[in-house]
């Protein structure tokens, strides 16, 4: 779990194309099992449903300013093992 005294970096990825929702979940999941970072899935933005598009719109990424080097790279290794990706930091 984040610690509140932090200073966190959050940032949107959103993947092009999109991946599907057991994907994002699977990619929760690897996020997660590196200390303090913690992956939020939200919802698609599009009102229209599609079969061949995914539920999931991207994910929230939060970890500490202070994350090590090697936990970045480990972070980035692992977005682009399920594709092409973007990146929004929130301010």
């Amino acid at each position: 779990m984040l610690s509140e005294e932090l200073s966190i970096n959050r940032r949107k990825i959103v993947f092009n194309p999109d991946i599907a929702l057991a994907m994002y979940r699977e990619l929760a999941s690897h996020l997660e099992q590196i200390a303090d970072v913690d992956a939020e899935l939200f919802w698609q933005e599009s009102t229209e449903f599609s079969y061949l598009g995914s539920q999931i719109g991207g994910l929230w990424l939060s970890y500490p300013q202070n994350l090590s080097a090697r936990s970045q790279v480990l972070i980035e290794n692992i977005l682009n093992h399920y594709g092409s990706w973007t990146s929004e930091t929130k301010e």
